[in-house]
């Protein structure tokens, strides 16, 4: 009896020990085939909203965890000063446009007597041609008895007034041509103006902050009458278009997930409700924690540790329109990889 009882006690302890080693190689097969992490969470993109301009906020129409939808309104700045500064900036572009007309008017003035002169030397000039010819004909008659001194000489008095007068034409002209001003300085000036008048009124337009999605309000603390400065978040909006759940997978696992693959999801919250989603990408780099340098040199520990520890790398997991009451930024979570 007591022999048997040591074979029946081995032929236990044995399967036993078969069981075991079955249990932990199906354990380990089933890891290697289906990747799955406890460390994992829930994440999504969020949105810290600041305003763009400065001032006090008169209307806030949000209040925390609220959820709200893109393009909404989200709170008011005081717009009295941007409206003035609006104002002020249409007021010089209306003056300049004034005045480029009244410019405009004078060249287009200045241009027509600049033509006008121009066409006098024309005349100025034919006249000197018919007084010389007129000299050049005489002259030979005067030796002949044909024509007088006097007329000569008038000949030559007249050739020498239609000299004068040529010149006195071309200066005229040149007078004329360099008295015709340039628009392009107030030209200048004036698209100066448009461009702070449009600045302006992009300010003002951006005194309604909206929402850049939809989403919900986290982190709210402030209230109106507050005095908002342009890029200092007043709160945060969590964008709950698109949920994941991030999962740190050892570097071992890595192997074995690809973007793409399919991967079920349980929320700590709710851990019998199962969640679909494809994976979305993998982690390309984490801190060791043991790297360093010290002066331009790596700086290597003299001790070794025999247990090597796997790292881990984040996997995103774009879940498939996860229920909204389930769905809490930063929750606990768990991800099984399908292959």
């Amino acid at each position: 009896m007591p022999a048997l009882r040591r074979s029946l006690g081995a032929l236990v302890s044995l399967i036993t020990l078969i069981a075991v080693v079955v249990t932990g190689l199906l354990i380990l097969r089933r890891t290697d085939e289906r990747p799955s992490t406890y460390d994992a969470y829930i994440q999504a993109y969020i949105v810290n909203m600041a305003p763009e301009v400065s001032g006090r906020i008169v209307e806030l129409n949000v209040r925390d965890n609220q959820p709200v939808k893109q393009g909404e309104v989200l709170f008011q700045i005081d717009p009295r000063p941007y409206q003035l500064r609006v104002d002020q900036a249409r007021a010089a572009v209306q003056a300049l446009e004034a005045q480029l007309a009244v410019s405009t008017s004078e060249v287009a003035s200045q241009t027509s007597g600049a033509e006008a002169a121009a066409s006098g030397i024309g005349a100025a000039e034919a006249q000197l041609a018919l007084a010389t010819s007129t000299l050049n004909r005489l002259q030979p008659l005067l030796g002949r008895g044909f024509v007088s001194a006097e007329q000569v000489d008038e000949a030559r008095a007249a050739k020498e007034t239609a000299r004068i007068g040529l010149e006195r034409a071309r200066q005229t002209a040149a007078q004329a041509r360099q008295a015709i001003t340039s628009t392009k300085p107030i030209e200048a000036q004036l698209d100066g103006a448009r461009a702070t008048l449009a600045l302006a009124e992009r300010d003002l337009n951006k005194t309604a902050a909206r929402s850049p999605s939809n989403g919900r309000i986290t982190a709210l603390q402030v209230a109106t009458g507050e005095f908002a400065n342009a890029g200092h978040p007043l709160f945060t909006i969590i964008d709950t278009e698109h949920w994941y759940a991030i999962g740190n997978f050892r570097e071992s696992d890595l192997v074995g997930i690809k973007p793409g693959q399919r991967a079920t999801v349980f929320v700590m919250a709710q851990p019998d409700l199962p969640l679909r989603g494809t994976v979305d990408s993998l982690g390309w780099g984490v801190t060791s924690g043991v790297s360093a340098t010290f002066g331009g040199l790596p700086h290597v520990e003299r001790t070794l540790n025999w247990v090597r520890i796997a790292a881990r790398f984040p996997v995103r997991v774009l879940l498939d329109k996860p229920p909204d009451d389930l769905m809490r930024l930063g929750a606990s979570a768990v991800i099984a990889i399908e292959k």
